[in-house]
């Protein structure tokens, strides 16, 4: 190789060198702006549960979690008391939810007072319930309730949707992370 072209070639190799190293150094400073901005659309790779604690053990401690009212049972697997709060942050829909699932044994009607009883008492709010748009042939059962109440982390609701074909009740709590109110 001709001393021309060595020289040529080193000149080639900083300026690739050079490229590659802003590269790198371009790639560091904004791996948290790339990261954060595809978080929800193709991966989740932001961890948007990291700080959601304080506000799943205030959901796990609702009233309406706290003890069976008279007429239901817990269903198999849900015996423990609390409603397991847990976050979700890869649906789209970032929130923090808990639910428990009940043996309907007594009169659908005085288990829907117990649970309205239980809300007036802390203060929620009651709204309207809606039929769930998954299941457009199945309304809303009249006894259905749903609860809506500013807790010291967040907006919460609470929803309690009797299941007569399966003779259970399922009570479900939910707060979404971006502090969107949560309504009936």
């Amino acid at each position: 190789m001709r001393a021309r072209d060595s020289r040529q070639w080193q000149v080639i190799t900083a300026g690739l060198s050079a490229v590659v190293a802003l590269l790198l150094v371009l790639g560091i400073t904004a791996k948290d702006r790339i990261l954060h901005s595809v978080d929800g659309a193709f991966l989740n790779v932001v961890d948007d549960c990291a700080t959601t604690g304080p506000l799943e053990r205030e959901i796990d401690a609702l009233p309406f979690f706290a003890t069976p009212p008279p007429g239901v049972l817990p269903a198999r697997g849900f015996e423990a008391p609390g409603g397991a709060a847990g976050c979700l942050d890869d649906s789209g829909d970032e929130l923090v939810t808990a639910y428990r699932t009940y043996r309907l044994t007594g009169d659908k009607q005085a288990v829907a007072d117990r649970f309205r009883a239980v809300a007036e008492r802390d203060g929620w709010r009651r709204g309207p319930v809606e039929a769930d748009p998954d299941l457009p042939d199945v309304p809303a059962d009249p006894a259905d309730l749903c609860f809506e109440k500013r807790l010291e982390n967040g907006p919460v609701a609470v929803t309690v949707i009797f299941l007569p074909a399966q003779q259970q009740v399922e009570v479900d709590a939910y707060a979404m992370l971006d502090g969107t109110a949560t309504t009936c």
